[in-house]
């Protein structure tokens, strides 16, 4: 199936959100074609910023990714349903790739490796002085991979949506030229 059709299907129309009530003070920027158009690089915006923001462990990520794609004349559903990458289900594993990716970064400039966090006293002073110390030790690292790793998936993701749909594209035209030469 042909992905310009496939998106087509499965997106929701421009209509249905003209008429949502809840949408009434902001329809004229949400009802801009840009930002409904199906084309390479359209998507290739959009799954860019949602790439970007769906990996930083902020509130509001679809929010975000809506007010980025409206000013930057992306898909807009696209760039909104890329940041459901990140879910509870993603959400350790991812944060813990960030952490490794950091590692790698931070351990060459001579930072120590993260602390073991255990309770060794009963009082909740300490033992909360004790969490703020292991915090301190994965920040680091942390804070390091997560730009690294939200702005190369962003990269990559655009030019991978790039060059699957010329792929498709080109794969159309030659189904086309093998299919003219039969006849």
């Amino acid at each position: 199936m042909q992905i310009k059709k496939y998106l087509q299907k499965i997106l929701p129309n421009t209509d249905r959100i003209a008429n949502d009530a809840g949408l009434s003070k902001i329809n004229r920027h949400l009802l801009n074609p840009v930002l409904w158009h199906i084309n390479r690089r359209s998507i290739a915006k959009g799954v860019a910023i949602g790439l970007l923001i769906a990996f930083l462990p902020i509130p509001l990520q679809m929010l975000i990714a809506a007010i980025l794609a409206v000013v930057l004349r992306a898909n807009l559903p696209i760039a909104i349903a890329i940041t459901w990458i990140t879910n509870p289900i993603t959400f350790f594993p991812i944060n813990f790739f960030i952490y490794k990716v950091g590692e790698l970064f931070v351990s060459n400039a001579g930072y120590h490796a993260i602390q073991d966090f255990e309770f060794k006293d009963k009082s909740w002073g300490n033992i909360a002085n004790q969490f703020c110390q292991w915090l301190q030790s994965i920040g680091k690292p942390f804070l390091v991979g997560l730009p690294i790793v939200a702005i190369s998936s962003s990269i990559i993701g655009y030019f991978l949506v790039q060059g699957i749909w010329r792929l498709s594209f080109y794969y159309r035209v030659k189904s086309r030229k093998r299919g003219a030469r039969r006849i």
